[in-house]
């Protein structure tokens, strides 16, 4: 019997180091990284429980509003764009490679399961080298919906 290995994607395969160092270069000490990343998953939840699904670098750049509006800061256009795409060209950890290598070498299929969008997935692992280690990549598009809402998890598993 075949096993697989499901990954997140975003911090868990690819780091945030980006994104917090341009929230310390952007912002005196608030939003940070962590409370708009906070946010992030804070919308995600709410959009997964109240049915109403927007795709994850959309409501990365509402998160984004919400912080700097709670941190009194004003935002340019530029920041809006810059954290919609920023998604796209996060490094991968140093030891996923390596790691994920070692689990197919034993046999494991390899997959990712992302609240991003697939085209911005497929990106995220090609940019971070990563993308030939993957069997499958899968989006919560496919439900509509944000982990950890159960619909995810059962299509994934499908």
């Amino acid at each position: 019997m075949a096993c697989t290995v499901v990954f997140d994607v975003n911090e868990t395969l690819l780091s945030l180091d980006p994104v917090r160092a341009w929230f310390t270069s952007r912002f005196d000490h608030e939003p940070s990284a962590k409370t708009w990343f906070g946010e992030l998953l804070r919308l995600s939840f709410v959009s997964a429980t109240t049915d109403r699904y927007l795709p994850f670098p959309e409501l990365g750049a509402v998160a984004l509003r919400t912080v700097a509006d709670r941190s009194a800061q004003t935002l340019e256009d530029d920041d809006l764009s810059y954290i919609s795409s920023v998604f796209t060209m996060l490094p991968a950890h140093p030891d996923v490679a390596s790691g994920i290598d070692h689990l197919r070498a034993a046999g494991f299929t390899i997959a990712a399961l992302t609240n991003s969008p697939l085209g911005t997935a497929t990106e995220q692992l090609h940019n971070a080298g990563l993308a030939d280690r993957f069997d499958s990549v899968m989006s919560v598009e496919l439900v509509e919906r944000f982990k950890p809402h159960v619909s995810v998890y059962r299509a994934a598993a499908a």
